[in-house]
């Protein structure tokens, strides 16, 4: 029975795993188009594209986990104002990092918002009054050493633009967080189809107040602003199933992958190599967040243990 159950955990192990390299291919993949697309149309443009096209998988998971009869049942105005501010974050997260892409070093900016983790550090102990010790104290300061490496602020390199991926990684903490307030009742399609919902509505105010804005020009654009939709909307959904495969700490650190993904794409595409850039701050932004992944896991080990003795 102990060597099924080894046998089971193991194959969840690997199919987890290549589930979240999917989906970083995928999230890579769309933003490599995005860069291709950012020089004939506007972010907002992009944005809005991308979110509206993104309820073609999202329908597909709705209609796989046969969720159309309860989807538009029990909702509660605290959870329609959680997935408002969800919607918004995620609009505001879509925003900087296409500016983002657009403006900077394909790897740079990619591997830029791999300080999420550090912001999500800050966000617990600010909204969910967690308490923080030094491990976790120390990785956020590491971390913070590692984006400003990147970044160098006081060389001739350094670029507002540099900013942009630091946003994005805030916005996607606030996501983050938010989901701890939002009852467990709720199904993820049903979270994700009502925070795509007030984030498609927040796109549309922001492309009528906007300018700038061009018709697209040929099928071909069409296909790839679309497809920018599907893959951003898969990556999501084979996110969460990955986390819920197994354990998040036995699983995030594989999104490190996206930082290599990045730097290859950017090379093959844009013949982009910024190695000076990138080194040695790639790898103490990777280092902080083997700190949190380590400590998470301890303290889980930790609270096993004491479930067992009691």
């Amino acid at each position: 029975m102990k060597i099924s159950s080894e046998k089971t955990d193991l194959k969840k192990t690997y199919l987890a795993i290549a589930t979240m390299l999917l989906a970083i291919l995928c999230i890579d993949l769309y933003m490599v188009i995005i860069k291709f697309l950012g020089d004939e149309y506007s972010i907002i443009q992009l944005t809005l594209f991308r979110n509206v096209a993104a309820i073609i998988p999202l329908l597909l998971l709705i209609l796989f986990t046969n969720e159309f009869s309860t989807i538009f049942k029990n909702l509660g105005n605290k959870f329609l104002i959680l997935s408002c501010l969800r919607g918004i974050c995620f609009l505001s997260m879509n925003v900087f990092i296409f500016i983002s892409v657009v403006n900077l070093e394909f790897a740079t900016a990619m591997t830029l918002t791999f300080s999420s983790p550090f912001f999500i550090v800050i966000l617990s102990i600010i909204l969910l009054s967690e308490k923080i010790g030094i491990y976790r104290w120390s990785a956020v300061i590491i971390g913070f050493v590692g984006v400003v490496m990147i970044m160098k602020p006081t060389s001739e390199i350094f670029s507002l633009y540099s900013i942009f991926p630091i946003l994005t990684a805030i916005a996607w903490a606030f996501t983050v967080i938010i989901l701890k307030f939002i009852q467990g009742n709720h199904s993820t399609a049903k979270i994700q189809l009502y925070t795509l919902i007030f984030n498609v509505i927040g796109g549309l105010l922001l492309f009528f107040v906007t300018t700038g804005h061009v018709e697209i020009k040929n099928f071909k654009d069409f296909i790839l602003m679309t497809m920018t939709g599907v893959l951003g909307g898969t990556a999501a959904i084979l996110f969460i199933y990955s986390y819920r495969l197994i354990s998040a700490s036995k699983i995030a650190s594989f999104e490190y992958l996206g930082i290599p993904s990045s730097f290859i794409l950017g090379w093959i595409f844009f013949n982009e190599a910024p190695w000076s850039q990138l080194f040695p701050g790639v790898i103490v932004i990777i280092f902080a967040g083997m700190i949190i992944i380590w400590r998470d896991n301890i303290k889980k080990k930790s609270i096993e243990g004491n479930k067992q003795i009691y």
